[in-house]
């Protein structure tokens, strides 16, 4: 728990530095608040959608935008890209011609094992759109990696004179502790349960307010299980994931109806189910480049039988 707290430090910490301008191409112009405001002053912040981040800020008085965008594959490995443009405040699209994605692979100490810039020159658009939350699209023409992905306003740039993250989310040292910083009354998963990827054990807990979560790492996969209050959710969807996927439909589980979601028939990438006032849900990823990986109708069962 220690070693993933201080690697997800780290990351953070990248973050931050990028957001203040660095990158392999020289420093970048900061916001100076004067009275002539950017119109994207008003779409500033982080935004998020499953492992992705995206920080946009004003760069000038004018039009100017930063945006950097860091994205874990896992607790060792992230990418990071770079980018600045112009907005137009007509059409909510941000427009850049010089992104640079760089990967980074971490050591047991969270210090950076290597680093690969992976391109630069890059083309593409970021699209805001009004709601509540705000939302961003991401087109990004070398490797259509955000395709079909939406990200959500999830916090604003303090105005103190400091650059850093509004994360929401707390770490705890136990499921019982997040459940207790959620306002929650219990949380529990089916640790040491075995699956077809393994024996579950706990990477990391985390919790904000009214929503906690389990996160579970694999080899080749990523699983994040989470419970939280109605009032948090999405339409009942707790999961933070709003990728299209190709295929929906329903399991009777614990006498459960639980909502699957998946690329592959069968194979459940997110699933959801609610229960009273309390929501669920079970996303699973891979790590290896297996975008459609799913869990089978068996995991699932034995998965939410323990879950509580």
């Amino acid at each position: 728990m220690k070693r993933m707290t201080k690697l997800l430090a780290v990351m953070m910490a990248m973050m931050m530095v990028f957001a203040l301008g660095l990158s392999a191409c020289g420093s970048k112009a900061e916001y100076t608040g004067d009275e002539t405001q950017n119109p994207v002053m008003d779409y500033i912040g982080n935004y998020t959608c499953d492992r992705a981040n995206i920080m946009i800020e004003a760069s000038d008085n004018e039009n100017g935008v930063n945006a950097t965008v860091t994205w874990g594959s896992s607790a060792w490995e992230n990418s990071v890209w770079t980018m600045t443009g112009t907005f137009d405040a007509e059409t909510l699209q941000f427009e850049y011609h010089d992104g640079v994605r760089t990967d980074y692979v971490y050591d047991d100490n969270g210090e950076v094992k290597s680093q690969e810039e992976v391109y630069t020159g890059g083309h593409g658009f970021m699209t805001f759109a009004e709601g509540d939350p705000i939302t961003l699209t991401w087109q990004e023409d070398q490797e259509h990696v955000a395709d079909g992905m939406v990200f959500e306003y999830a916090g604003i740039v303090p105005d103190d004179g400091m650059t850093g993250l509004a994360n929401p989310w707390s770490t705890a040292d136990s499921l019982e502790d997040a459940a207790k910083g959620a306002g929650l009354d219990m949380f529990s998963i089916p640790e040491e349960a075995e699956i077809s990827l393994g024996d579950v054990k706990l990477t990391e807990a985390r919790y904000m307010e009214g929503l906690a979560e389990a996160v579970v790492e694999f080899p080749a996969v990523e699983m994040t299980i989470r419970k939280g209050n109605a009032s948090v959710a999405q339409d009942g969807d707790i999961s933070g994931d709003y990728n299209e996927y190709a295929n929906t439909w329903t399991q009777n589980i614990k006498g459960l109806e639980v909502t699957c979601f998946g690329n592959r028939e069968g194979d459940a990438t997110k699933t959801i189910w609610q229960v009273d006032d309390t929501c669920y849900s079970i996303t699973a990823y891979g790590l290896g480049g297996d975008t459609d990986y799913g869990l089978s109708p068996d995991d699932l069962n034995s998965l939410i039988n323990g879950i509580q």
